[in-house]
């Protein structure tokens, strides 16, 4: 009686699930690390510091429909603060690099 129920809950979780953006742990970005399916925290910022020279305040991984996404927050040299997000497998930003990352900006946004 209460299975069908059930069963029909967990699908709807699952499609929810599926929709939205899953935050994963350190421990589950390690593993996807080490099975080359992305690239290292790490290794992602030393190629975006050369394109946003800054200081990462946060960071967090995201699948979204069996893609992976970095967001991070990075303070900029000039005291902004901006978000960015980059394709986890590649390194490569998903949108473009704001303007606020040229060294030669000094404009308060």
């Amino acid at each position: 009686m209460f299975r069908p129920l059930l069963l029909c809950c967990g699908l709807l979780v699952s499609l929810t699930a599926a929709a939205n953006p899953i935050e994963l742990h350190h421990y589950q970005a390690k593993q996807l690390v080490a099975a080359g399916q992305i690239l290292s925290l790490e290794t992602t910022l030393a190629g975006l510091r050369e394109l946003c020279p800054g200081e990462l305040l946060d960071a967090r991984l995201y699948s979204e429909n069996d893609r992976w996404r970095y967001d991070l927050q990075f303070a900029l040299q000039h005291g902004q603060i901006i978000r960015l997000s980059l394709d986890a497998s590649t390194g490569h930003p998903q949108t473009d690099i704001p303007q606020e990352c040229d060294l030669d900006e000094t404009a308060t946004r």
